[in-house]
C-alpha cells in the first residue's frame, strides 16, 4: 500500500480513543516518546496491582512476581499510534498487550493498555519506577 493511502487509512480510523499506560522509554523526555507527540498527556499514574518491573535499558514489566506498583503516565491515543506503539514493543510476539486497572495521582482509577513482559531481564526495579532504576550510593555510617 502506498504512503498516501496509508496516511489516509489512518486518519479516517483514527476516531476511537484508547488509554495506555507506559512505564519506560515512552515516558516524558525519555527516548521513545516521541510515539506520543500527539497524543493526549491524562496524568502520571501507578498501577493498582503490584507487577515486578524489570530493566537496565530496556524495562520489562512482568506479572510474575507481586513486587511494587508501577509508577509511569496515561495518554489517551488513537487507533493509529496504538498499532505503532503494538509494531514498537513487538505486541504480540515479544511484549503482551493487556489491560488492567491503574490510579493517576488523584486517585481517579482507570482501565488502560499496559505491555508486559512477562520474562525476567535485568536488574529487579524495587521502586517500581524505571527513572529510578539504579539506587544512590549508600552511605557509610558513623562508627
Amino acid at each position: 500500500m502506498d504512503k498516501e493511502k496509508q496516511k489516509l487509512s489512518d486518519s479516517i480510523i483514527s476516531t476511537r480513543t484508547h488509554l495506555v499506560f507506559v512505564y519506560g522509554t515512552l515516558r516524558k523526555c525519555q527516548s521513545n516518546h516521541f510515539f506520543l507527540d500527539r497524543s493526549k498527556f491524562i496524568g502520571n499514574a501507578k498501577t493498582k496491582k503490584r507487577y515486578a518491573l524489570y530493566g537496565h535499558w530496556l524495562p520489562f514489566l512482568s506479572r510474575v512476581a507481586s513486587v511494587s506498583q508501577v509508577i509511569g503516565e496515561v495518554y489517551a491515543i488513537d487507533n493509529a499510534t496504538l498499532r505503532r506503539l503494538d509494531e514498537l514493543e513487538g505486541h504480540p510476539d515479544a511484549y503482551k498487550r493487556e489491560q488492567a486497572e491503574v490510579v493517576l495521582q488523584d486517585g481517579t482509577e482507570l482501565i488502560a493498555w499496559i505491555y508486559f513482559y512477562d520474562t525476567a531481564q535485568g536488574d529487579l526495579i524495587e521502586s517500581g519506577d524505571f527513572l529510578q532504576k539504579t539506587s544512590p550510593p549508600r552511605r557509610k555510617r558513623d562508627v
